[in-house]
Order: C-alpha cells, then structure tokens, then sequence
C-alpha cells in the first residue's frame, strides 16, 4: 500500500527518476497527513461532527473494518492515546505507519541500495495495518 497524493507532474519536476519519484510522493504524502493532523485537528474535529454515516452498518447492521478510524487518528492528533484505542485500535498503527515512512523514504532518496528492503518493509507495514484493520473487526463482530 502506497500512500501518495502529490500530483505526478509535481513530483516529476522536482525528481527525474521514477523511482525517486515513488519515494518523495510517499515521503511528502505522510508528512502532509501528520502535519495536517496535528495543525488542522479542530477544522478535522468539526467534519468528525457530521453525523456518521457507514455502509456496511446501514445495509449489513455492522461496523466496517475502518469505523472509528478518522476519530482515532484526530484523538492522536491530541495526544489521546487511550480514547484513539477506543475508537479503533488501528488508528494508532496506521499513524504509525505514516510515521515510520518519513525515516525509510528519507533513508531510500539518500541511499539508492536500500531501496528493495525499504520497499518490503512498507509492504510489511501496510499488510500489517490491514491484518489489525481486520483483527479489530472480527472482535468486534462477537
């Protein structure tokens, strides 16, 4: 799972290799969401007002897999761990996530010869937030 809203055109002028393209996209991508996070979390906090609305529990009369995130990564944002965890406990391992890929994309422009272990390290990463996606999920189908 890459993770990366910059506009291609953008990132092509800036890094030619296609590669390297892949990397600061990502980079950039998790600095804006944690930034975003932290500086805008009352503006976030508001939207999470809005009254919730969930496929999955509108049709089937259960939560998603990813109910409760949004309100768990703006309870981080605040420096609430424990509430983040009572929202859904995948919240914090997605953060992380993003937060783990700031150092190894750094690491990855700056030393091309980690670029294959940085790539199966995210890969780990992602699977492991979808397996805690799912983890959650089950146990709060019983």
């Amino acid at each position: 799972m890459e993770v990366a809203i910059i506009p291609c055109f953008i990132i092509r002028k800036c890094f030619p290799d296609e590669e390297d393209q892949i990397h600061a996209n990502v980079l950039m991508t998790s600095i804006l969401l944690i930034l975003g996070l932290v500086c805008f979390r009352e503006c976030f906090f508001h939207v999470s007002l809005i009254p919730h609305f969930c496929v999955f529990q509108k049709f089937l009369n259960i939560p998603c897999p990813g109910c409760g995130v949004t309100r768990s990564l703006l309870t981080i944002a605040e420096w609430n761990i424990l509430a983040a965890w009572d929202y859904n406990p995948a919240g914090l391992f997605l953060f992380l996530y993003f937060v783990v890929q700031i150092p190894l994309r750094i690491t990855a422009l700056r030393f091309q010869n980690t670029r294959d272990i940085i790539y199966r390290m995210s890969q780990i990463g992602s699977l492991s937030v979808v397996i805690v996606l799912f983890l959650v999920w089950f146990s709060r189908l019983n």
